[in-house]
């Protein structure tokens, strides 16, 4: 064997393309790679395509993954490019993505060693704009497999009613958790809220802002926020829901859980203070005024434990200043399913009724054990909570919410636009 040929032996076989498994092992997003994929021919897109889920023999398939390829190519322009956005990059898609018929060619252009597909004849860097698509297209394909979707409206029905049922107000109208107005466990409330569902777009530049950019990976498409006029008020309503088993603990996702409200060590040192100095002076207080005056006191000593300011690392659009307690909780979800009973009482039906012989047949070959009567699984829920205070401070300046999707929105169009945003700015 030639030199020559020895050579190209040994690169293929120590080849390793570091930037996937920087990938596969590293810890790394695909949206953030680079180098664009090795993809030389129609007939390796179309393996890729097959293995990654779709069968573009099959005419429905094929249709969905061209449906991904014009969604991208909308998102991009309306989100990430001027003057949809008017903060947008300004660039334009190039006419020969944008009429592309066969969605393989794409992976071609996406090739880093691909003859010709560097450039157009304008100049144009197809290579970067090829992945940009492949990216979004990757993340509209997790967005629309998500098996869960369709079970929404009934999702957020169950698990928002488990909190519903503990909200009430008053006579005089004030907010509040608990069975009845006299209730000693009540917690006063400010306001609660509950998200509503996110929009397509919104949750897709969620997603694309993510290292985790799948639809399994959001957790807040079901969110409720409580609103106390004090700190202490935040705790509370966390006692109570814990008390009252409206969250579970071993349900709670611990990567999840955020408090920038309450320097709990520091509270927790107070607190055991507290509790000694209350105890060696009741006598001195009459019973009727001990409640009020204990809470008046843990009041001063909750706004006392200020909590200094911190970015999270997992989302660094949050504000120094931001300041809340939230967590995420999962529910076991129970949904009937129609088609078993539809079914089952189609069986019925038959049995009665003088009927086709292929269609009776048909019927009778049926069998309900392998249909599920119920569907269930668990689904991911956001409870944020906030004194009233730190509630009017979060929407101000920095901390404000619209400010925050800005800053989502920026990074989803860098990390989709990448290099072509860099050669714009001469980088």
């Amino acid at each position: 064997m030639r030199s020559s040929g020895v050579k190209e032996t040994l690169k293929r076989k120590f080849n390793f393309r570091w930037e996937v498994l920087d990938v596969i092992i590293g810890g790394k997003s695909t949206i953030d790679s680079v180098t664009g994929f090795y993809i030389p021919t129609l007939e390796a897109a179309e393996h890729f395509i097959r293995n990654y889920g779709f069968d573009l023999e099959n005419p429905i398939e094929k249709a969905h993954v061209q449906g991904h390829f014009y969604e991208a190519l909308h998102f991009i322009k309306r989100y990430f490019l001027f003057p949809d956005n008017s903060e947008g990059a300004r660039l334009e898609i190039p006419k020969r993505i944008h009429d592309l018929t066969d969605v393989r060619e794409l992976f071609l252009m996406a090739c880093y060693r691909a003859p010709n597909q560097l450039e157009d004849s304008h100049g144009t860097n197809l290579r970067n704009w090829a992945c940009s698509v492949l990216k979004v297209m990757h993340t509209v394909a997790h967005l629309d497999q998500d098996l869960r979707a369709p079970y929404f409206p009934e999702v957020q029905k169950q698990i928002l009613d488990r909190f519903y049922k503990h909200v009430r107000r008053d006579e005089t109208g004030k907010l509040y958790l608990g069975d009845r107005d006299t209730d000693p466990n009540r917690v006063d409330l400010v306001a609660f809220e509950t998200k509503p569902k996110k929009s397509r777009d919104s949750t897709l530049i969620k997603l694309l802002h993510k290292p985790e950019n799948v639809a399994e990976d959001i957790f807040d498409r079901v969110g409720l926020r409580f609103v106390t006029p004090t700190r202490l008020g935040a705790l509370q309503v966390i006692k109570y829901l814990k008390d009252q088993m409206i969250i579970i603990s071993p349900n709670i996702k611990p990567s999840r859980s955020r408090n920038s409200l309450i320097n709990m060590d520091e509270f927790k040192v107070q607190l055991a203070d507290f509790l000694a100095h209350q105890e060696a002076n009741l006598s001195r207080v009459l019973p009727q005024k001990l409640p009020e005056l204990l809470n008046e006191q843990m009041i001063n000593k909750l706004e006392a434990a200020a909590i200094a300011q911190v970015v999270s690392p997992e989302n660094p659009h949050s504000s120094e200043f931001y300041r809340a307690i939230q967590f995420t909780g999962r529910q076991l979800i129970k949904l009937k399913n129609p088609l078993y009973e539809d079914l089952r009482n189609l069986k019925v039906v038959s049995k009665s009724k003088v009927l086709d012989d292929d269609l009776q047949k048909a019927l009778d070959r049926i069998d309900l054990k392998h249909l599920q009567k119920e569907v269930r699984f668990f689904y991911p829920f956001e409870v944020q909570v906030v004194d009233e205070a730190s509630a009017h401070e979060n929407e101000r300046g920095v901390s404000a919410h619209g400010e925050y999707k800005r800053a989502q929105l920026q990074t989803a169009m860098k990390r989709v636009l990448g290099v072509l945003m860099a050669r714009q700015e001469g980088t």
